[in-house]
């Protein structure tokens, strides 16, 4: 018969594999649970768009230049000031532009007093000519003398030739140097608002060689967008098909146009190229300025009251499901699985929901069946830290 001893040493060691499991069991049930980033079924609008950025511009500008060199006597305007068309906008000094003037127009007084002197000779070398011809019959003058009126009277047409070709050339220089007088004034050739003031006054200005800019005046009734679109989506857009824009200090208001252009020229040679497609859209409110940055959308397919998910449950979903399992790629003659999501249930517990979708963008898709309304889907698992976080729920 055994010794008691010999029977404890016997049991031990499934004694202490039993408290272990025993031990592992309260661990296991200790654990904290696995909490998921979700997002919620909602209800709502989806749409297909392709977008881009594009920058605002006035659909029409012009910069003004000086036309004549000079100081910048005097600036009227300011940047932002609202001008009519014929407004005066700058002075530059016009003193030697009026001495120009005062010196072009007495040459010409004086040409037009050689051409009357020139118009009295020849009167009296045509008075002699005459005379000289009636005594020649009668043989009281010789025919040199003839002759010589002859010449006095052709110099005399010659010289109101030449003279009365001078004045047509000092009355160029008159008019040029009035023109240059009335350019030191400089008028605005738009009504519109002042965009940019490139000039100081008592700056000298040089046009000798190219037109100095001055300013910008821009009529900012209708602004034009530039969107920049790539490549691998510009064969999608056309002329005449919609378009809006959000800009980034008010991204709920949508401005709509219409695509005017598609550039077949790209902004820029190193892949991926871009392409700028160009619309105008109205600014009444003038809550549109030059330069701003605008995203931009071209809508594609719009859904309205659909079911909606995130993208990113599809993924997790993806990932999760074994390679046998996962959705292949669509293709002709190929049978595609419907495509699976978890859901968090009640018990905070996420289960595999077979799902069929329709449109889908960057961000969302459409569900067609599958889910409800203000389901939860499971879009990752969330990291557990020092302390408990809430779930974060993706709208």
């Amino acid at each position: 018969m055994a010794s008691p001893r010999f029977s404890l040493l016997r049991w031990l060691p499934w004694l202490l594999i039993l408290i272990g499991l025993v031990a592992f069991l309260k661990w296991q049930s200790a654990a904290p649970p696995v909490n998921y980033v979700t997002g919620t079924v909602e209800r709502g609008t989806l749409e297909d768009a392709v977008s881009a950025i594009g920058v605002l511009e006035a659909k029409e500008y012009v910069d003004i230049g000086a036309q004549v060199s000079g100081i910048l006597q005097k600036i009227y305007i300011d940047i932002g000031q609202s001008v009519k068309k014929g407004d005066l906008l700058a002075e530059i000094d016009p003193t030697v532009f009026e001495a120009q003037v005062v010196e072009d127009e007495a040459t010409l007084r004086n040409l037009e007093a050689q051409l009357e002197s020139a118009k009295a000779t020849l009167k009296l070398a045509e008075q002699r000519l005459n005379r000289n011809k009636n005594l020649l019959k009668s043989d009281a003058v010789s025919q040199d003398d003839l002759n010589s009126s002859q010449a006095d009277y052709s110099r005399s047409l010659a010289a109101i030739d030449a003279l009365t070709a001078q004045i047509e050339k000092a009355k160029g220089s008159v008019d040029a140097s009035k023109a240059n007088l009335n350019h030191t004034k400089i008028y605005s050739p738009i009504s519109g608002s002042v965009t940019q003031v490139q000039a100081r006054e008592g700056q000298t200005l040089n046009a000798s060689q190219t037109a100095p800019i001055l300013f910008r005046l821009a009529n900012l009734e209708t602004m034009t967008v530039k969107a920049q679109v790539s490549e691998a989506d510009v064969e999608r857009i056309h002329a005449g098909m919609p378009v809006y824009f959000t800009t980034l200090g008010d991204p709920d208001t949508h401005h709509d146009g219409v695509v005017s252009v598609v550039t077949p020229a790209s902004v820029n040679t190193n892949p991926p190229v871009f392409y700028n497609t160009i619309f105008d859209v109205p600014n009444d409110k003038r809550t549109l300025m030059p330069d701003m940055t605008a995203q931009v959308y071209f809508p594609m397919v719009t859904r309205t009251n659909v079911l909606i998910i995130p993208l990113a449950a599809l993924d997790y979903a993806r990932h999760q499901l074994p390679l046998s399992e996962q959705r292949p790629p669509s293709s002709k003659g190929k049978k595609v699985r419907p495509t699976k999501v978890f859901v968090l249930g009640d018990d905070d517990k996420p289960y595999e929901v077979e799902v069929t979708l329709g449109i889908k963008n960057r961000i969302s898709a459409e569900v067609i069946s599958g889910l409800s309304e203000d389901d939860e889907v499971v879009t990752g698992p969330m990291d557990l830290g020092p302390k408990s976080r809430p779930r974060v729920m993706i709208r």
